[in-house]
């Protein structure tokens, strides 16, 4: 029957992939554009891109696999967190090309020597805290608190779409790798911050270096939370089984940017701060 053919159809579930996370990242997107750099930092630091690739991973892959992904997953993290280094720092005074491409270099070497190390949930933490704790310390003067709008007068929705479509395609694409992939090298492959890359490219053209920089600053808080989420994922998985990992990881997630939300709000009723 046409509807049996429909269902079992080896598209389908490619398509579904770039369907539900394209929905994902517009959403977020709309968000992050209309709020200001805290909350699009806070909207963008949430797994919008690895989250669904690692659902549709458990769909595919036994439980020892997604924890040894999470794991590795983890420890990219930290190459995430000097790619923000970078850009927060070559941001306001360079063109997109000039402080992007530095950032984007950074990343692949990093996650290049991580990618042939050997982790354990207390080393890869250990190297999160240094490469996190040195980015709120170096970029702290862009992080200032701030709810003002963004300076994004318009929002193009050619913008999101192109967004959506790439983050789509690289979700689907770490899917089809993970069949021939190992698990250590799946998981630093879906820990590329696809999502803040492409904020960045369509935001720095738009509102300049500086305005773009406080938002990778300010998301550095929240981007090691997203690795909290992942040692969550590597925790549980083969324990308590992939789906109560899965759950239990965004709710890491949400646990760690209700923290974030509360902590600013307590550093903007400080007298003098606006």
């Amino acid at each position: 029957m046409l509807t049996t053919a429909l269902f079992s159809a080896p598209w389908l579930p490619p398509l579904v992939r770039a369907v539900a996370t394209g929905l994902i990242v517009v959403l977020a997107s709309a968000i992050a554009e209309a709020a200001g750099p805290f909350w699009g930092a806070l909207v963008i630091s949430l797994p919008v891109t690895a989250g669904p690739a690692y659902v549709f991973m458990a769909l595919q892959h036994e439980a020892g696999f997604i924890a040894a992904a999470a794991l590795n997953g983890f420890a990219a993290n930290a190459a995430t967190g000097a790619f923000l280094i970078v850009y927060a720092k070559l941001g306001p005074g360079h063109g997109l090309a000039r402080a992007f491409g530095p950032a984007v270099l950074t990343w692949l070497a990093a996650a290049l020597a991580i990618a042939h190390g050997r982790w354990t949930p207390l080393t890869a933490l250990l190297l999160n805290c240094a490469v996190y704790g040195a980015g709120i310390v170096l970029c702290r003067a862009r992080a200032r608190p701030s709810y003002a709008p963004s300076p994004v007068a318009r929002r193009r929705w050619l913008d999101l779409v192109v967004r959506a479509v790439a983050v789509a395609l690289f979700v689907t694409g770490v899917i089809g790798l993970s069949a021939v992939l190992s698990p250590a090298r799946t998981g630093v492959i879906a820990a590329f911050p696809m999502a803040l890359t492409c904020t960045i490219v369509i935001l720095h053209p738009r509102v300049g270096g500086a305005a773009t920089a406080h938002l990778a600053s300010t998301a550095i808080r929240g981007v090691f939370g997203f690795g909290l989420t992942l040692l969550t994922l590597h925790l549980l998985a083969e324990s308590r089984g992939v789906a109560a990992a899965l759950v239990s990881a965004l709710l890491v997630s949400l646990a760690w940017s209700a923290a974030l939300l509360g902590a600013q709000r307590l550093r903007m009723r400080r007298p003098g701060r606006r």
